[in-house]
């Protein structure tokens, strides 16, 4: 690791920049893993008796060990070279979470997200890459695909099966390729993958990205795949296209087949037929009358549970209504807080805390204990929670951001 030289001055101001900038983590993680950085390695935490990054961030900032590391490893792979904390212009768009996710997917296949993609169809692309370097028989063999044009032909087939009113929505109208555009991808991005092809859909203005598996990414523009999916479905129209490439034609070669079957037995004497092998025949329906005991026990058994099941949700419903949320007791709790933050607490300065989701509810008391050196200075600060800011794009999972109010201190 790089070796960086702090003044005590610098430290100080380091650890004020990551305090000051917890408050809008949104738009401020770069700058906080810059300072985080820096502090790590300079080894400035040393100076309060912290002996790793991770402890330092820990007790100062209530940070997890995963946390800390995301932010420094997102601003030292996305951060114009050099100390400072300036995003490089070709990320600037992309927010925390989807800087993260990138982390684990190799730099060609940066080529793949833009700053519409939804996090989960970044995951998908790192999935799909793990699955198949695990899977190496997927490389030989993607439906009797040999090139990478097949590949993505037969892709093209499966997403369109899988996707019947969309399909029947394409054929059945003169769609223009906004439209179709707007019909795959309503949302920003949307991912499809089978075998070694992933697709990731975007807007008309950004097309369709591909990647072959152990291929660098390509683009196909809208009309390209409305090209290809008629070649595919050639004589394909109509607002039944699905269920005739899919669907009708499948049920009419099942027909078909019985018919020739019921010829063959016809005309060759001896053919033995379906009839004699009764364990492929469906079974015939019953009558009630010819229900035998253990059938009516099991009908009235299953009535009885379903009158039972529900018995029972009604009286959880009711429990539900009579014990709210907010009759629940209010509940104090107690938290770590460094020296340094003491007097911005107490005088209101600093009106919030970033901590790990403790199940905080509006209303509970939280007891901030100022620490020193690792001890306990016997001074606390006594708050209550106004407000609590969790599931917010930008915050790490399982954290959130407490609005307090200061009510008392010892």
């Amino acid at each position: 690791m790089e070796y960086m030289q702090l003044s005590l001055d610098d430290y100080i101001q380091c650890k004020n920049d990551i305090k000051n900038n917890l408050g809008t983590i949104v738009k401020s993680f770069v700058r906080i893993g810059w300072q985080l950085s820096r502090i790590d390695k300079s080894g400035a935490y040393k100076n309060d008796g912290y002996n790793t990054i991770a402890e330092f961030a820990k007790a100062e900032y209530g940070m997890s060990a995963t946390g800390t590391s995301r932010f420094i490893r997102v601003y030292e792979k996305y951060s114009v070279p050099g100390d400072t904390p300036e995003l490089r212009d070709e990320y600037k768009d992309y927010n925390r979470s989807q800087l993260e996710e990138m982390l684990q997917i190799p730099e060609e296949d940066h080529e793949m997200i833009r700053p519409e993609a939804h996090k989960e169809d970044i995951r998908e692309l790192n999935r799909f890459n793990r699955e198949n370097e695990s899977n190496p028989d997927n490389l030989l063999d993607w439906k009797n695909a040999q090139t990478t044009e097949e590949k993505i032909q037969a892709t093209i087939y499966e997403f369109w099966h899988d996707n019947r009113d969309a399909m029947n929505t394409f054929f059945g109208s003169d769609m223009e390729m906004r439209d179709l555009a707007e019909m795959i991808s309503p949302s920003g991005s949307r991912s499809y993958r089978k075998g070694t092809v992933f697709l990731m859909f975007y807007g008309m203005d950004t097309e369709i990205l591909v990647k072959v598996f152990g291929d660098d990414p390509v683009k196909m523009t809208y009309q390209e795949f409305a090209d290809r999916t008629r070649q595919i479905f050639e004589g394909a129209a109509g607002d039944r296209a699905w269920e005739t490439c899919f669907g009708e034609a499948v049920e009419s070669n099942k027909i078909e087949q019985t018919e020739q079957l019921q010829e063959q037995e016809d005309q060759i004497p001896g053919q033995d037929r379906i009839q004699n092998h009764p364990e492929y025949m469906p079974e015939p329906e019953i009558a009630p009358a010819q229900k035998n005991e253990e059938q009516k026990y099991n009908k009235q058994q299953a009535r009885i549970d379903r009158e039972t099941k529900k018995k029972l949700q009604e009286q959880e419903d009711q429990e539900k209504m009579e014990h709210l949320p907010s009759d629940e007791p209010k509940k104090t709790k107690q938290l770590r807080m460094a020296a340094s933050y003491y007097d911005d607490v107490l005088s209101g300065k600093m009106s919030f805390w970033f901590c790990k989701n403790d199940n905080f509810h509006v209303g509970d008391s939280l007891d901030l204990m100022e620490f020193k050196e690792g001890r306990h200075t016997g001074r606390n600060i006594q708050t209550e929670i106004t407000y609590i800011l969790e599931d917010y794009t930008g915050l790490e999972d399982g954290y959130c951001i407490l609005a307090i109010k200061v009510t008392g201190a010892i």
